[in-house]
């Protein structure tokens, strides 16, 4: 049976309650993002840009809305690279291969299916970036075991500082734990270092770039 949420019809007086709702996520979502640490997400940043700079490989986790966040960032941090002069390929989202992560989950344990990862591909001078919200997640917290045990750097951008923050170089805690404001404010500072790579200019649609020729857009 289909609820009768869902085929209700929103009064004017509703509509007016939903539109109070969003405001006040929006309100949320700014006062958030001027709580946010910004000379810890620099050094995050500082971090990215040593490593690729460098010829190291910046690998990236997370679980559920994380793990698009870290597909996200492994999109825009490669190809800023590329038009920076670096070898493109030296960010990679280990979240990304559902036949990968989902074969370790079933043929080891999902808590090792990040691990097993950077134990494959990472080495020492490589960069693990992890995203939680909650900072609990077991999997996260083997990764960075994994990862300092075979001498990469870790950081973390969290909503909350759990378990996974113990494990941590460096950590930024975003949103206090609640899942939309943290997931939005990850992506806001995904963002937020572009600009830093691409030395303080917007990347918009049309604008002539500084890197290799041709036309920016997504």
């Amino acid at each position: 049976m289909v609820s009768e949420l869902s085929l209700s019809i929103a009064t004017a007086e509703q509509k007016s309650g939903y539109a109070s709702i969003v405001s006040q996520y929006l309100r949320h979502l700014a006062d958030g993002a001027l709580r946010v640490d910004a000379e810890a997400v620099s050094q995050v940043a500082a971090c990215v840009v040593e490593t690729i700079s460098t010829g190291g490989t910046v690998l990236i986790a997370g679980n559920g809305g994380s793990a698009s966040t870290a597909d996200h960032m492994a999109c825009d941090w490669a190809a800023n690279a590329l038009r920076a002069g670096h070898r493109f390929g030296r960010v990679t989202s280990l979240s990304s291969n559902s036949a990968y992560v989902t074969a370790l989950a079933n043929d080891i344990e999902f808590s090792k299916v990040f691990a097993q990862q950077v134990r494959a591909v990472g080495a020492e001078g490589d960069l693990l970036v992890l995203l939680s919200v909650s900072g609990d997640s077991p999997n996260l917290v083997e990764a960075a075991k994994t990862a300092h045990e075979q001498g990469l750097t870790v950081v973390a951008l969290l909503g909350n500082a759990g378990a996974v923050a113990q494990h941590c170089d460096l950590v930024v805690e975003a949103g206090a734990g609640d899942y939309g404001l943290t997931e939005d404010l990850h992506l806001a500072l995904n963002h937020a270092m572009v600009r830093v790579f691409r030395g303080g200019r917007p990347h918009r649609y049309g604008w002539a770039d500084a890197g290799p020729p041709g036309k920016e857009g997504q």
